[in-house]
């Protein structure tokens, strides 16, 4: 139980800086390599690519999870408690709604990916498993969505 507590505090942030780090030292070592020894690497972009394509799907459940997930809300704002809390809960289901509609359809694409035996230029790793970050990322953006409306319904119930 511990240890699904801790994946649902920082399960994101944690893979997120990790992407994040690695982006940074293998263009620093891209940028040592060609300009110190004059000789570039063939995956280094492709490397950072993947990891920035990683992270963008990733941080999609997580900007959920702090709150921070782009919104306009000052129509929202301005409304009376009761109506306010009802609609943060519709916005939240809608937002459900939609990133499922987008990993329903994020599947069979990826699938399609891996029937293809496709493979990366530089790399040479399966292009599939590139492609499963909309899948993973789709799914906890679900989740993150589930948990905010959960958590803005028993803020409605105890008040």
């Amino acid at each position: 139980m511990k240890i699904l507590k801790w994946m649902d505090d920082h399960f994101e942030e944690h893979i997120l800086s990790i992407l994040l780090a690695l982006i940074a030292c293998v263009m620093m070592l891209q940028v040592i390599m060609r300009y110190i020894f004059n000789s570039s690497l063939s995956w280094a972009e492709e490397l950072s690519r993947y990891a920035f394509i990683w992270s963008a799907f990733l941080s999609i459940g997580y900007t959920i999870k702090e709150k921070t997930i782009l919104k306009v809300d000052t129509f929202v704002e301005i409304l009376p408690k009761s109506i306010k809390k009802f609609i943060k809960i519709l916005v939240s289901l809608v937002n459900v709604a939609f990133f499922a509609f987008l990993l329903f359809h994020a599947i069979p694409a990826v699938n399609k990916i891996f029937l293809s035996n496709q493979i990366s230029p530089a790399m040479g790793i399966p292009m599939y498993i590139i492609y499963s970050a909309t899948i993973l990322g789709f799914l906890l953006a679900v989740l993150r969505s589930i948990q905010r409306a959960v958590v803005i319904a028993k803020e409605t119930s105890e008040k």
